[in-house]
């Protein structure tokens, strides 16, 4: 169905734009804005947008239940902020790719809670194209060509930083099935996330750069308009017409077009492990998405796609 193409196609959009975050952040770094402000700028021009335009379009979609609130807590802080503060201190560990590989442990947990949590089969075709992102995702982020040994505190960050990202995509899920809408749970998840950042720069002193580094907060908004708010609302959206498992694992294209765009603006020589990582992490997106013959790669009642033509009932594996 075209519905489901065009989810595929939103999922892989949003992660090709978080894959040009890598090289956002550097640019901001170097004209001297600290983490935690940079944070609160991407963060906050994700949300207010967002908030404006419900605000003058849509107020409706503002309301929100009391029961539900702290399910959008979790959302802004056990995955949002969790995730991007387990990501930086495992990057401060051990080193940016390791950090990386480790964090694209994400498609794996996600599969694990949508199997618990939303009924999904763990299928023999799943399993497979998680384990060939995942493996793709070591590969081109370069883990194992030396550097610092992974420590035991490395470890623990960098898989609570999957843990974290993965939880976005079941948080959001599970905010659908209560009936709200893809900008009420990025508005109000990156809303609570922003002003954690807010409270964390108030703290460290970086509030005050926002003024004294008018470049860079720019460039930092800029960042999250684009990182943030168009990416995050791309792949909300496709999770309304995809499973948990299914997003996270095509998200894993992030990382491969992040180092084909340092290859590129950088010139940064991609190395014959680097190119097998991209090409595995390729072949489990079209194999995740691609129909597959009777007999091949199928478990019990699983149904096939032609990315995103339907054939069978959406308990796709």
């Amino acid at each position: 169905m075209k519905t489901k193409k065009k989810a595929i196609l939103l999922v892989i959009a949003s992660a090709l734009l978080w894959g040009t975050y890598g090289s956002f952040l550097s640019a901001i770094e170097a004209l001297g804005l600290r983490a935690n402000t940079i944070n609160f700028l991407r963060f906050a021009s994700t949300a207010l947008p967002i908030l404006l335009w419900l605000l003058l379009r849509d107020r409706a979609q503002l309301r929100i239940r009391r029961r539900d609130l702290p399910l959008f807590l979790l959302n802004g802080l056990a995955s949002i902020v969790f995730f991007t503060s387990c990501y930086a201190a495992a990057i401060r560990e051990t080193k940016i790719a390791t950090a990386a590989a480790l964090l694209y442990t994400a498609p794996a947990i996600v599969m694990l809670l949508s199997v618990l949590l939303f009924g999904e089969k763990l299928t023999l075709r799943k399993a497979l194209c998680v384990l060939l992102s995942v493996t793709g995702c070591a590969l081109v982020s370069g883990l194992g060509r030396g550097g610092a040994a992974l420590t035991a505190r490395g470890l623990l960050l960098g898989l609570g930083a999957g843990l974290g990202y993965a939880l976005y995509s079941i948080f959001s899920r599970l905010l659908q099935q209560r009936g709200y809408s893809s900008y009420t749970n990025v508005c109000y998840t990156f809303l609570i996330a922003s002003a954690a950042y807010f409270a964390l720069a108030a703290a460290d002193g970086g509030a005050a750069d926002m003024l004294r580094l008018p470049g860079a907060s720019l460039l930092a908004v800029g960042c999250g308009l684009l990182t943030g708010l168009l990416a995050y609302v791309l792949y909300t959206r496709g999770l309304e017409e995809m499973e948990p498992s299914r997003a996270a694992q095509l998200a894993t294209i992030e990382p491969v077009f992040a180092a084909l765009l340092g290859a590129l603006l950088f010139a940064q020589r991609l190395s014959a492990t680097e190119l097998l990582g991209i090409a595995l992490v390729v072949v489990s997106v079209v194999l995740m998405n691609a129909r597959i013959p009777s007999g091949g790669l199928r478990s019990g009642a699983e149904t096939c796609y032609t990315f995103g033509t339907e054939k069978g009932s959406e308990d796709e594996g």
